[in-house]
């Protein structure tokens, strides 16, 4: 029985190892492994705690198994219940996002404009959709497909548009953001998620036309859903902070409007998770992943033509630009959060209405579980956009 227990122990051990390096490093960062270490990184610190319990059920069996009685497998308990600590110490960042947050919501509104507040974890997700839906599957475009959130009996409500990633080649509009648009329809908002065509079979600007073409339907229809059009913001992680961004930031841009040229496309705000905002930049470690894959699922030019530049949100920023709140973990292993940063830094050159804030150990799409980071996310974007809704 010590030898099951003992490879138990060891298989523990290196397990929680892992799972503490990946999580506090994110060393994986080409294709496919980030992928991997992107869904390993979130367990691990997005669900800190749960994980840090089933480390020390594992290590308790072990144990129980007598592990203990051999030199090897007494070691391995002592990783292994190491590991679980290491874990369990991870809750502490996400707890603490709410400060971050704080920080980037004043830069943008000032100082006081908004005091940001520790909400409880929200409820499952599939359950929340089913909870808000009231319009599922509306035709807006020639084949493109969009869903209304809200809560009953409300009018007048502001609107914002979600818009999904999944690299512009993959998602639906019913995979992701879920608690957001929960907390933004709990609090009284109108939320449209948008399906767009995804490439490689549709070539840009598809996908931000279809975009712009959402966001004209929201403006001539949402009335009858109870939205107000007079104030529509978006919203979008990864691929989805890109579209969001640029859509943002070239409002009533007759190229992204073939045939609704004079249609109001403009936004008032929007909020960015994990965005792309320069289509042209090189990966952190000077090889060009990146813009490769442009190229090759979405726009046809070269990396270096203007159709890159126009497609970048960091080339279309004004000062003028409607005020943009952006998010980013710092352990981002799928979109570097030097696209952050620079976004960032040029929105303050510029004098944008603007407010950034980077949460540490937060991996890319950290938001699809709702622990504690999430939800101090979504009321901070709610805050945000509801401070401005109401000036």
């Amino acid at each position: 029985m010590s030898r099951t227990g003992t490879a138990l122990a060891v298989a523990a051990g290196v397990g929680g190892v892992a799972l503490n390096v990946i999580a506090r490093k994110a060393p994986w960062r080409r294709y496919p492994w980030h992928l991997v270490g992107m869904a390993a990184g979130v367990v691990g610190t997005e669900l800190a705690v749960p994980s840090a319990a089933a480390q020390l059920a594992v290590t308790g069996a072990a144990a129980a198994l007598k592990a203990h009685k051999s030199k090897i497998g007494l070691a391995a308990l002592a990783v292994s219940t190491g590991a679980a600590v290491g874990l369990a110490a991870l809750q502490k960042p996400a707890n603490e996002t709410r400060r971050h947050l704080q920080g980037a919501v004043d830069e943008a509104l000032g100082r006081g404009a908004v005091e940001l507040w520790a909400p409880t974890p929200a409820l499952p997700q599939k359950y929340r959709r089913a909870e808000f839906i009231v319009a599922d599957g509306i035709r807006y475009g020639e084949d493109q497909a969009l869903d209304v959130w809200r809560k009953a009996g409300v009018t007048g409500a502001p609107v914002v548009i979600q818009i999904h990633g999944g690299s512009w080649t993959s998602g639906n509009r019913r995979q992701q953001n879920l608690p957001l648009l929960a907390h933004l329809a709990d609090n009284g908002w109108v939320c449209v998620a948008v399906d767009y065509r995804l490439g490689p079979k549709n070539r840009w600007p598809a996908q931000i036309v279809d975009v712009k073409r959402a966001i004209a339907w929201v403006r001539a229809n949402i009335e009858r859903y109870g939205g107000d059009p007079s104030f529509i913001a978006v919203t979008g992680g990864s691929a989805g902070g890109h579209l969001a961004a640029l859509a943002a930031v070239t409002g009533d841009d007759p190229a992204f409007q073939p045939g609704f040229e004079s249609a109001d496309t403009s936004v008032q705000a929007g909020a960015l998770l994990y965005g792309v905002y320069d289509l042209s930049a090189y990966n952190d470690d000077g090889s060009s992943g990146l813009r490769d894959h442009v190229h090759r699922v979405m726009i046809d030019d070269e990396p270096e033509s203007p159709a890159f530049r126009a497609a970048s949100p960091i080339h279309r920023l004004t000062p003028d630009s409607p005020p943009l709140l952006v998010v980013h973990g710092d352990r981002d292993e799928i979109v570097s959060v030097n696209q952050a940063r620079e976004f960032a830094t040029r929105a303050r050159e510029l004098g944008t209405t603007f407010g950034y804030a980077e949460l540490p150990y937060a991996h890319h799409a950290f938001d699809a579980i709702a622990g504690a980071r999430t939800v101090a996310t979504a009321h901070a974007v709610e805050q945000f956009l509801s401070h401005l809704a109401k000036k």
